[in-house]
């Protein structure tokens, strides 16, 4: 055999090994790739729906900054002010902004009930009246 001969032969297994090879990597790394993926979970139709958190119930309240608390239209510093709250005004508290800056209340204004926004922490949450709120349900009795 001519040297030429046994190089055409020994290229011609190379590249068939490459070929054969690569061709295998390639179905590998194709085949193994889907196990890498977390599967959507499984819907059944006896699973529980999502359930959306209760919001909070309004609750008596105080003021505790003691020069004056803006009550403002809008939750921003920069929102008109309806009225300036004095130390201890008695407040309902409606709600709690997202980014817990802000708290939504209800004031008196001249015998009429106005809402608006307050910087958070300049309220004190107090025992309230017995009608605005809900009684404490009553413990159960233990059985022997």
């Amino acid at each position: 055999m001519k040297p030429s001969q046994i190089a055409q032969i020994v290229i011609g297994i190379i590249l068939g090994l490459t070929i054969v090879g690569g061709a295998v990597v390639g179905a590998g790394y194709l085949y193994l790739n889907r196990f890498s993926q977390i599967p959507e979970k499984p819907k059944f139709p006896n699973d529980a729906k999502p359930t959306t958190p209760a919001k909070p119930k309004p609750y008596p309240a105080v003021v505790i900054y003691p020069d004056g608390l803006f009550l403002r239209k809008e939750r921003s510093s920069d929102a008109d002010v309806i009225k300036v709250l004095e130390y201890e005004e008695p407040v309902t508290v409606i709600e709690t902004s997202p980014d817990q800056k802000w708290q939504k209340i209800k004031a008196d204004l001249k015998g009429e009930d106005v809402e608006g926004w307050v910087s958070m922490g300049n309220t004190e949450r107090v025992q309230g009246d017995v009608a605005s709120e809900t009684p404490p349900e009553a413990e159960p009795e233990p059985a022997f």
